[in-house]
């Protein structure tokens, strides 16, 4: 044992006032503090983020690659170099333990090797996309030629002039509007009744995002979109609504949100805000205005790339300059992914369904891949259940030709569901009368089983309506569904489709007089129009058949009041014909001729033929 080592580790004096601690500094720093030129402590997530609630990501550093001289050297150096226990002309024993190793790290190498060539393979399938696109060209000849300078993403070299500096986020805050215990209660109401059926947030991250938002409110406003959307929904649907103070919240999110269309990387809580901003104007304003904000919402969607979800991580370099990286935490990529997944479906469903009802086009995405989101994993979510249904109205888009039999086929599918939430019956109502709609346009007759099974779901409409009303859910369906099913009915135009026409109106009076808006009761008063005008149609047609009895009734008291006129008439025929061959026409052919023109009295008829008074009738 060597004794010059010293048993104790030396002791070295305590730090003085001309003798300061090192700065400890972090050789890795995340990508938003670079960006904003922040220190960060090199966490995941680092504190900086975590603080001001950014996404915490690191840029994944690229691998070098070899040039084509290192190769080439590389290569000629193997040839030149013998194996060992093989001469320079026999070729390496592969089953030597001494190239084992190497025969493993061969394996390996190729095994990486297919590995990316199977990206680039999905990769160039996706690429059809970048085909006419200008701001994509100089990226792929900057890649071909191995450029170190090349283009970053965001920069559009060529694109325009650049005389105005990109616009920024509104500096609106939701902590101007309410404080943080009115937002945890009008967020318990939109809980309760709004995100069973929408469930495209996660509600843990919402709340927990929003107390760190009233702790510091000089953060970021970036969230505030969707706390402003949760927020004026749960307004909606409250019991108490304070409209001054949704009118404000609405406002906050309108701002922020236009914003997020003209920033250079809009992100997924943008989607997620203009989805909650879609359902609020689809219960409250006009259809244009829905119309608009459901497309605006698939083109964030777009914008983020999160619509080609991919297995091997590969994005169209379309997306390069605003898709959103992902997260690196492990414990976050699960809850992640499937926020992503219902945040697609719940955009394509909301711009789908608008589209349809409003009869405008609707988005297309291209090169998209759509997996499914995992069904309901707690109680009460009733999110997949919807995207099912929607499943089944996907292929009623106006440009698809479709049978009356696939039509029918749909419409007994669409039966089978048994729902126990109102929301949902309510759309199970609004695809019937969807597929109804489209049977009338192919010009066919209604098969009688079709027609039974559309009044049999506009029925379970009205309960569901009239149960709305009552629980304050003033969901869209509540005044559209009596009042298309009304519509129907009276197209329709039978007696067992005339009888539900009372229910269907009586709910949408109630819906009128519950809520009381200008748009309820203008519904009620056109489909009490509609009524009265099928009545009074109904009321001609009566009469025009009462008509043609009382013309048989007039025609027999006119030939008792003007009998001179019709004898005169038989009594010029009469002369006109021989008397015996009528006789004997009457005689021959059993002809039951009137008793004045019997031979017993055909004298005296003869005779005063302007004297009726000896006729017998």
């Amino acid at each position: 044992m060597n004794s010059n080592i010293p048993a104790e580790p030396p002791q070295f004096p305590p730090l003085g006032p001309a003798r300061t601690a090192r700065r400890n500094r972090t050789r890795l720093a995340c990508t938003p503090c670079k960006v904003r030129k922040r220190k960060c402590d090199g966490g995941n997530p680092c504190a900086t983020c975590t603080r001001y609630d950014y996404e915490c990501y690191y840029d994944k550093p690229a691998r070098p690659r070899k040039s084509a001289a290192t190769l080439l050297r590389h290569r000629q150096y193997q040839e030149s170099s013998p194996q060992v226990g093989t001469s320079p002309q026999e070729p390496p024993d592969k089953s030597s333990p001494k190239n084992a190793g190497n025969t493993s790290n061969n394996n390996n190498n190729a095994n990486d090797e297919s590995h990316e060539t199977v990206q680039i393979q999905s990769a160039s399938t996706k690429r059809y996309m970048e085909a006419n696109s200008g701001v994509l060209f100089p990226r792929t000849l900057g890649l071909k030629l191995n450029s170190r300078n090349n283009v970053q993403q965001g920069d559009c070299p060529g694109w325009n002039l650049g005389i105005r500096h990109s616009p920024r986020r509104s500096e609106k805050s939701i902590t101007w509007v309410l404080p943080y215990s009115s937002w945890l209660e009008l967020c318990q109401v939109y809980k309760k009744r709004v995100h069973p059926i929408y469930g495209f947030l996660d509600l843990q991250t919402v709340c927990a995002t929003a107390q760190r938002r009233w702790e510091d409110p000089h953060t970021t406003n970036e969230y505030d979109t969707v706390l402003c959307g949760v927020a004026a929904l749960g307004s909606l649907f409250s019991f108490q609504a304070n409209w001054e103070q949704e009118r404000h919240l609405v406002e906050c999110a309108k701002e922020i949100l236009e914003t997020s269309g003209t920033i250079t990387k809009p992100t997924l809580d943008d989607a997620a805000g203009w989805l909650l901003r879609t359902l609020y104007l689809r219960c409250s304003i006009s259809p244009h205005a829905a119309w608009m904000a459901s497309c605006i919402a698939l083109h964030i969607i777009e914008a983020t790339g999160i619509h080609q979800e991919s297995a091997s991580g590969v994005v169209s370099l379309v997306y390069a300059d605003t898709a959103t990286p992902p997260s690196n935490s492990a414990g976050q990529g699960h809850q992640e992914v499937e926020t992503k997944r219902r945040i697609i479906w719940i955009g394509r469903l909301l711009n789908t369904w608008i589209s349809f009802e409003y009869g405008r086009s609707r988005v297309i995405l291209r090169g998209a891949s759509w997996p499914l989101p995992k069904p309901e994993s707690r109680d009460g979510d009733y999110t997949s259940t919807l995207i099912s249904l929607f499943q089944l109205s996907e292929n009623l888009d106006p440009d698809n030709d479709i049978p009356a039999v696939n039509l029918e086929n749909s419409l007994e599918e669409l039966e089978k569901y048994d729902f126990e939430v109102d929301a949902l019956i309510l759309s199970q109502s609004v695809l019937a009368f969807t597929i109804y709609r489209r049977l009338q346009l192919l010009g066919l007759s209604v098969n009688k089983t079709a027609v039974d099974r559309v009044i049999n779901l506009g029925r379970r409409g009205l309960e569901a309506s009239r149960r709305c009303i009552d629980s304050n859910c003033p969901w869209w369906h509540v005044n559209n569904v009596p009042f298309q099913f009304t519509c129907i009915l009276l197209v329709i135009d039978t007696s067992d489709s005339l009888t539900h026409v009372h229910d269907s109106v009586a709910v949408l009076k109630k819906a009128a007089d519950h809520f009381g808006t200008p748009k309820s009761h203008q519904a009620y008063e056109t489909i009490e129009l509609f009524v009265r005008l099928s009545q009074r149609r109904k009321e001609q047609d009566a009469a025009l058949l009462g008509k043609s009895l009382f013309m048989d009734q007039t025609s027999e008291q006119e030939q008792e009041q003007h009998p001179a006129i019709e004898q005169q008439s038989v009594a010029t025929d009469i002369n006109s014909m021989d008397g015996s061959l009528l006789w004997q026409n009457d005689t021959n052919n059993g002809l039951n001729l009137p008793d004045f023109v019997n031979p017993m009295d055909w004298q005296a008829f003869i005779r005063d033929p302007l004297d009726f008074s000896a006729a017998i009738f």
